[in-house]
């Protein structure tokens, strides 16, 4: 039996009519979609098809492989949950085959009955547009990460900021050498006045930067570090870096305009 042209399967591969539910599903502002074990749609709710862009079509029992034969493996996550029984969760999935152009948030569940399997269903939504705002807010944040500041006579400013740990260290190293090059700063003073904690990969990080800087030609003084920082750094073990400290910003410019 078929209302309204959506069903849902039972154990047995026979009808239940669930419109009430159909209807409540077909409210939510994100896709769902189920199938069985033979990868036939038992059901979809209307946004779910919209984002597919299948909507118009009668789905119930069509075979995902048949109505999406072009859909690369990377993107067929419910279908795995299917062959491994393993649920899977990605905050953005690039969704780019044929005339999809987004990123999709997915999760996968199992569906059980009395503890065995019967299907398998996933949960999607669009967040491009959250895709794109939050890379644009780390690429922000990798920029402020390793704001390189002229000042003159060949003395260049580089002021670390609380989420240099959060981007990726790579990308600091890359930028920042990159940076001094261009300013042909011949002394950098690195200032952590703004940092209050850190963690051993932290100085790791901060010593590699020093070497590479050093390998360049580019004298490092460091200023602003705080007790705390450097009880830290004392008890890491780590090597120390052959780096002049100063207390302050102002004294560490003092010294070298001298």
């Amino acid at each position: 039996m078929e209302e309204d042209g959506m069903i849902n399967l039972n154990t047995k591969g026979e009808p239940m009519v669930t419109q009430e539910k159909d209807q409540v599903l077909d409210q939510l502002s994100l896709g769902v979609m189920a199938i069985d074990l033979n990868y036939q749609i038992t059901h979809i709710n209307i946004q779910g098809a919209c984002l597919l862009q299948v909507e118009g079509k009668n789905l119930i029992g069509e075979n995902v492989y048949e109505l999406f034969p072009d859909a690369p493996e990377e993107v067929r996550h419910v279908e795995r949950t299917i062959e491994t029984f393993e649920e899977v969760k990605i905050d953005a999935m690039p969704y780019k085959w044929g005339k999809h152009d987004m990123y999709l948030s997915i999760q996968t569940r199992l569906l059980k009955d009395n503890g065995k399997v019967y299907g398998a269903m996933v949960e999607f939504n669009d967040v491009t547009d959250y895709f794109h705002k939050e890379q644009k807010m780390r690429k922000w944040m990798e920029d402020m990460s390793v704001n390189v500041i002229p000042l003159s006579d060949g003395i260049a400013l580089l002021p670390l900021q609380p989420i240099m740990d959060q981007v990726e260290f790579q990308y600091i190293l890359d930028r920042g050498l990159h940076n001094v090059a261009n300013m042909n700063a011949n002394r950098l003073i690195i200032d952590c006045s703004t940092i209050s904690w850190v963690d051993v990969v932290f100085f790791d990080k901060l010593s590699k930067l020093i070497q590479s800087l050093s390998l360049m030609g580019t004298r490092v003084v460091i200023s602003g570090m705080k007790p705390v920082l450097a009880t830290k750094w004392v008890s890491s073990n780590l090597p120390q870096m052959k780096v002049q400290f100063y207390s302050n910003l102002q004294i560490a410019l003092k010294e070298l305009y001298k």
